[in-house]
């Protein structure tokens, strides 16, 4: 199977037709760390008002869930270890349910043992996640395993949170829009848990949307985590959009229940044809679905969790914007019958099937799609499978349908609800 490396294919007549239709670490945590000064302490000297996590910072330790040192600092640029957050979170719950440890490098008389067995009793903290019975207490926080903790602790606040990673962990439909999806750079196991965080807000990616799920968090930042992991706490999973569309997608391969105003027709829906070939009127091959995820573009600005891994509103993609449309990005599998270019593919063929439009070039590059890199070349050859991503829209209109069907009549057709 062959992947390309993409750029979109700048072509006005078909864009129109498209929108006529579509720190150092702190190892140890103090003697003098305790609740009690959290309790008489609640601002600190080196956490200015004009710190972005002041009021965050404030609240946490008003609650008694992070307090500050005895020299009144709080170190907001300081990593979070292992110890600290299992701290953290068990003050969260202040449960009385323990389970003894049986971490070799954590003894009775650990600052955290109580934390850590209450963390064990939970759920926050698995004993699996972790070899040779050691459990490396002053070993920084990844952002990979706070979303695992975070998770498995929504997980027992509300068993539906615990439906939600089994089902993200056993699909093959599951997708996280991260650019380590795709790119690597991300254990496996701990995608479902990182779909939790995203689709719940509590954790977020950076400036280049990476999720750096290998990097360190600061104490600055849990703060903020802490007050929406608490928040999260009291709601479904069902109240967070985001984390619908991640459901939905590993479920049926597509979140346009969740995204769109359209709903599925007597006819089926995209999961009745994931995978089912249909064969091209040109005979230039045959292509199946495999995901088709849809970005909420009819405002002014685009919405859902899958935005920012395929829309650039600041390039091409802002014709899409303001004019009603859903944006669709399907991955196809393709199996080319000639030498073909996707521009030929898609002349007489139906256009979910065969898109003519690439996603936009920089979202390739970011989220390491793969996509061929023109419409008019000849890219696809006979012999070879492809599995590519292409961009296509819809306009909803009352009244009308959408969709198409596979070589064996399997069908999908969606109408506005």
């Amino acid at each position: 199977m062959k992947r390309g490396t993409f750029r979109k294919n700048s072509n006005k007549l078909l864009l129109a037709t498209l929108a006529l239709a579509v720190a150092t670490p702190v190892y140890a945590i103090p003697a003098t760390y305790t609740v009690a000064e959290a309790a008489t302490k609640t601002t600190f000297k080196d956490v200015p008002k004009s710190h972005w996590a002041y009021e965050s910072i404030k609240q946490v330790a008003e609650k008694g869930l992070v307090a500050g040192y005895s020299d009144g600092t709080y170190k907001p640029s300081a990593q979070v270890t292992r110890a600290e957050f299992a701290t953290f979170l068990s003050r969260v719950y202040d449960g009385n349910d323990r389970t003894p440890s049986k971490f070799s490098d954590v003894g009775a008389s650990h600052w955290a043992n109580d934390a850590i067995q209450e963390g064990l009793a939970v759920g926050f903290i698995k004993a699996s996640d972790f070899s040779n019975n050691k459990f490396e207490p002053n070993k920084a926080m990844t952002r990979g395993e706070m979303s695992r903790w975070l998770a498995n602790g929504l997980a027992h606040a509300n068993a539906d949170y615990g439906k939600a990673i089994e089902e993200m962990a056993n699909s093959s439909l599951t997708i996280i829009p991260i650019p380590e999806f795709y790119g690597g750079g991300v254990n496996k196991k701990d995608l479902p848990y990182i779909g939790v965080a995203l689709g719940t807000g509590l954790l977020s990616g950076y400036e280049d949307f990476t999720f750096k799920p290998n990097g360190n968090t600061t104490r600055a930042e849990v703060a903020t985590i802490l007050i929406r992991f608490m928040d999260a706490m009291k709601k479904a999973p069902s109240d967070f959009t985001g984390l619908k569309e991640l459901r939905e997608v590993s479920e049926t391969g597509t979140n346009i229940l969740t995204i769109s105003n359209f709903k599925k027709s007597k006819y089926g829906g995209y999961e009745d044809i994931l995978g089912k070939p249909h064969t091209y009127l040109n005979n230039t091959g045959v292509a199946t679905i495999e995901h088709a995820i849809f970005v909420d573009t009819t405002g002014t600005k685009p919405k859902g969790i899958f935005k920012d891994m395929f829309v650039n509103e600041k390039g091409e993609d802002k014709i899409l914007l303001n004019k009603g449309i859903y944006a669709i990005y399907y991955e196809y599998t393709f199996k080319p019958s000639r030498d073909v270019s996707v521009q030929s593919v898609s002349n007489g063929s139906n256009l979910h099937f065969a898109s003519n439009l690439l996603v936009d070039k920089s979202k390739i590059a970011l989220f390491n799609l793969s996509s061929p890199k023109s419409t008019s070349k000849n890219e696809f050859l006979k012999g070879e499978t492809y599995r590519y991503w292409a961009s296509n829209g819809v306009l909803p209109k009352p009244g009308e349908m959408f969709g198409s069907r596979t070589d064996d009549d399997s069908m999908f057709y969606y109408e506005l609800k």
